[in-house]
């Protein structure tokens, strides 16, 4: 087991997850729709953020996540966790990653702004936001569960919002690409201890493979990468 190295608490209590998961079912919004309305809020955030309407896209970027948050809650409170609700979900994620920091590209690269040092960073950015979900990913094939780290996806959405609520995307944008492939670094770092200090690991069977965002508490509030 990985030791618990994180920013921020990871964990909903089970009690309060379960609570506010049947108060959500009740407006009849099933788990997919929530993360699909999730991703549609984080679309709109990245297209604000593209045309340098910064706070109004943090304030959206923090409404959309919201919503990522809840999927899961519902899915355990209503006993619809499905394995292709749990890929949905880690999709969507990945897809929200991507928007978010492509509409900062689109900014950054205009002609008459042209920042080369921002759009280095948010490849940098992207590339360790990447690497941070493959790296757990890959290491749950071999029985190797990663729930924690410098810069999940929680640290991630905070930092951003935080940078375009602030209008300092560039800082942000430092500190983004520093901790996103530090964490990458991290949970490389873990995967490889636990596997070659583990003689006989048992083999999970494929549907354990698959992220458990709507099977069990999650490990960040905003999804399990």
């Amino acid at each position: 087991m990985e030791p618990p190295v994180s920013f921020l608490p990871h964990a909903i209590p089970p009690d309060l997850s379960l609570r506010i998961g049947r108060v959500v079912a009740r407006t009849g919004l099933s788990p997919n729709a929530l993360t699909a309305i999730g991703l549609l809020g984080m679309g709109g955030s990245a297209a604000l953020a593209a045309f340098g309407m910064f706070w109004q896209a943090g304030i959206v970027l923090l409404a959309a996540a919201a919503f990522d948050m809840l999927d899961g809650a519902v899915a355990r409170a209503t006993n619809r966790a499905s394995d292709w609700g749990a890929v949905f979900d880690a999709v969507c994620d990945r897809l929200a990653d991507f928007a978010i920091l492509f509409g900062l590209l689109v900014w950054y690269s205009a002609g008459d702004r042209f920042d080369r040092t921002a759009i280095v960073l948010i490849g940098a950015s992207l590339f360790g936001s990447m690497m941070v979900s493959y790296t757990r990913s890959k290491a749950g094939e071999f029985g190797v569960q990663i729930r924690s780290g410098l810069g999940t996806r929680l640290e991630r959405v905070i930092v951003v919002a935080i940078g375009l609520l602030s209008g300092e995307m560039v800082p942000i944008l430092w500190l983004l690409a520093v901790l996103t492939n530090l964490t990458a670094l991290q949970r490389w770092l873990i995967t490889w201890r636990a596997l070659t200090t583990t003689v006989a690991r048992p083999q999970p069977a494929p549907s354990e493979v698959v992220s458990e965002a709507n099977r069990e508490p999650q490990d960040s509030p905003f999804g399990r990468s």
